[in-house]
């Protein structure tokens, strides 16, 4: 097997499957060459037309693709800082709240079949959310309550000085209700008061309306990108 093929570890795990990304500029790869019983993985540019065709001629399957959205933050005396945040904290008490809210939210995700079961993609989103409740991956997750319940969540990563929202949704009672919105304002007053100067949020293409969210709210497409995938 070429050294072109990297095996996702994390992946392979959480999943029982053997799941490999595929990395570009590669060499011509035979048949015989792709690891045998696993998923091949491999994200593109958009703008990378010689590297689809590549996988295009590798009998890849094309899965999703990805919008990334960016926004600086301009922090001024102005600045709504959110100094309470601490009031927002999803905490252990809300995992499972949680979880069962993430359940059929990503149904557009690029987990998703014939590759992975809807079983496997939730498993993956609730795992997700409670990391972050419990800051395992990223810091925290912040949540939108009404009359108790939440209808909406954010969880949010803050590594030099750029702020990256991972997982974001609005729970399907309160859809349409202006809690996207409210949601991308408590990102940016936790991000100013954390001295973040920059926020990264990705989405699926598919995603329109994610998208004129993002748009409406400032942020600026920063790039695009495709997801591909080769069962062996």
């Amino acid at each position: 097997m070429h050294n072109n093929f990297t095996l996702r570890e994390w992946d392979s795990q959480f999943f029982n499957r053997r799941i490999f990304s595929f990395e570009l500029p590669a060499i011509e790869t035979a048949s015989y060459d792709w690891p045998k019983n696993s998923l091949t993985t491999i994200k593109v540019g958009s703008a990378d037309s010689l590297f689809l065709d590549k996988v295009n001629r590798h009998g890849f399957s094309f899965v999703e693709g990805e919008l990334v959205f960016k926004k600086a933050i301009l922090v001024t005396s102005k600045s709504p800082l959110l100094t309470d945040y601490e009031a927002y904290l999803a905490t252990k008490d809300s995992i499972d709240e949680l979880k069962l809210i993430v359940s059929d939210l990503y149904v557009n995700s690029r987990f998703r079949e014939p590759w992975f079961t809807s079983i496997e993609r939730d498993n993956f989103y609730q795992m997700w959310v409670e990391n972050a409740v419990l800051s395992k991956f990223d810091d925290c997750c912040l949540v939108l309550r009404s009359e108790g319940s939440i209808s909406g969540f954010v969880t949010i990563r803050i590594r030099e000085g750029e702020a990256t929202i991972g997982l974001i949704g609005v729970v399907e009672p309160f859809q349409g209700q202006g809690i996207g919105k409210k949601l991308l304002e408590l990102v940016q007053g936790y991000c100013a008061a954390k001295k973040a100067t920059t926020i990264k949020v990705a989405t699926q293409t598919s995603n329109i309306s994610a998208a004129n969210l993002y748009s409406k709210a400032g942020f600026a497409i920063a790039d695009i990108s495709y997801w591909f995938y080769k069962q062996v």
